[in-house]
């Protein structure tokens, strides 16, 4: 009985579209065709004529779900349809095959659902068996790679945590923040693999190309790639963007580290308008870096400096400062106007009175911004400046304000506390350092380790001259940056190019 039942639902899958097939050709064929299901000796004639069709059959009576024509007659099963009204029942056949399908499917999507949940994704039935919802189930596990991946940083597994962002960006490739986190993971140990995948969240996320940028050229900046620095900055020159004065600054920086001023003379020769307000710029700074500094201090007075945009006046003052020429710089800050903010005009300040030798209004200035109350851009402009200019009467007056107001370390305030360190180690305060470092090792995940290595570095003990060879674990604002890398510049890199 079970192989018969079995033999008649095989036969039921095959003969839906078998008998409704060849009964549609019947039926276009009128009079030229042959019944396909009706014995041909028996009349043709309704209830009298028997059916070829079910005769294989184990049972006759589940031929009916092919055919509801067919009847029990006391005469046994008969055809209920006189032969020129023979049809086929597509509705039936697509009943069944629709039906299957969808409990099918519908098993399938409750397996799926399940075994995803017992993993730990988190998705609803909804997202598995609605196809338009299916990105999510994508999203839920690169969320889920995500998180083990949050928990193996915090546990300092960053091998396993970086394996665990990998799957999950290849989960949700979308996902802009795992793209990002990813990147930023691996631009210490695998730069080449991180700069593409910088150059792809540019691409595909235009709306957050900002945002982007600035990242990268952070994480290049840190790692010391001067090349790609440049590369980037001068796309993001040409861009003409609202920051098109730090993409500029970045590029002068990256240039005077590397000695490679193509890129300058590149943007110096474009046409475009983004880079033609650059020109007085461009032109003294390779004259700087050709030697020739008597003709790069001249343009500074002979150029027409009035269109260049906010940076092209801190370049000049700068410029001024390192040359000695410090009433000169302080009479053309003076005259800015507004032209700079107030933390480059405080930085400039500071740098111009270090410079001078001017203990009276340098400690004037420190003592307004340390006010009534330390704020942490304070304390990363000092500590700028106490890298750039190290003196210890400072840094003192900085560390004491800063032991008062007991700052906690937080996520905003680390890289104001790295700075202090920072700033502690260039001025050989090591009572200042290591009172930091046991704060910082007690509040964060930084290991005591690296803070003995980023000290022996200070201390002059380290194998390691460059100080990029630190900076991608020390979180620090762009400005410490700047000083460090610029007092610490080291051997030249090893370095990596930016995709084409």
């Amino acid at each position: 009985m079970t192989a018969g039942w079995l033999a008649d639902f095989l036969r039921l899958a095959w003969g839906l579209l078998y008998w409704n097939t060849r009964k549609s050709w019947f039926r276009l064929r009128r009079g030229h065709a042959r019944c396909p299901c009706q014995s041909p000796s028996d009349s043709g004639r309704a209830l009298e004529t028997q059916c070829d069709a079910c005769l294989h059959w184990a049972s006759a009576r589940r031929f009916r779900r092919v055919c509801p024509l067919l009847v029990e007659t006391p005469q046994g099963w008969r055809c209920s349809a006189n032969t020129a009204d023979v049809r086929p029942f597509w509705g039936r056949a697509f009943g069944y095959y629709g039906g299957t399908a969808a409990a099918f499917y519908l098993a399938c999507v409750i397996a799926v659902f399940v075994f995803l949940r017992a993993v730990g994704y988190p998705v609803s039935i909804i997202h598995v068996g609605w196809p338009p919802s299916w990105h999510r189930v994508g999203q839920a596990r690169g969320w889920f790679f995500t998180e083990k991946a949050r928990h193996a940083f915090a546990a300092n597994r960053t091998a396993e945590a970086i394996l665990y962002l990998s799957n999950a960006y290849e989960f949700d490739p979308g996902n802009y923040t795992i793209g990002l986190t990813l990147a930023r993971a691996l631009q210490p140990g695998q730069p080449v693999v991180s700069n593409r995948l910088y150059d792809q969240l540019l691409h595909q996320h235009p709306a957050l190309h900002a945002a982007t940028a600035e990242e990268w050229f952070r994480a290049l900046l840190a790692r010391g790639d001067f090349d790609a620095v440049q590369a980037l900055a001068r796309d993001e020159v040409l861009a003409a963007g609202p920051h098109a004065s730090v993409w500029m600054r970045a590029l002068v920086f990256a240039t005077a580290q590397n000695g490679h001023d193509a890129a300058l003379r590149a943007l110096r020769d474009s046409p475009a308008p983004a880079a033609a307000v650059w020109r007085p710029l461009l032109d003294t700074e390779l004259l700087r870096l050709a030697g020739r500094n008597a003709e790069a201090r001249a343009m500074l007075s002979h150029a027409d400096w009035s269109k260049v945009p906010p940076y092209g006046l801190y370049y000049q003052v700068n410029l001024l400062t390192e040359a000695g020429d410090v009433f000169a710089a302080l009479d053309l800050l003076a005259r800015a106007n507004g032209r700079v903010d107030d933390e480059a005009r405080v930085t400039l300040q500071l740098a111009a009175y270090a410079r001078q030798g001017a203990r009276r209004p340098l400690q004037q200035l420190v003592d307004q911004l340390l006010g009534p109350k330390l704020s942490l851009p304070v304390i990363k402009i000092l500590a700028a400046q106490l890298i750039r200019y190290p003196d210890p009467l400072i840094l003192g007056q900085l560390h004491a304000r800063f032991r008062s107001e007991q700052i906690p370390f937080t996520t905003e305030s680390a890289g104001a506390v790295f700075s202090l360190l920072c700033a502690a180690g260039v001025n050989a305060d090591w009572a200042k350092f290591h009172e930091l470092s046991t704060s910082i090792t007690q509040h964060s995940g930084a290991t005591p380790l690296f803070l003995t290595a980023v000290e022996a570095f200070f201390r002059g003990q380290s194998s390691s001259t460059r100080i990029t060879s630190f900076l991608p674990g020390l979180p620090l604002p762009l400005e410490v940056n700047y000083a460090l890398i610029a007092r610490y510049p080291g051997a030249p890199a090893s370095l990596t190019k930016r995709p084409p």
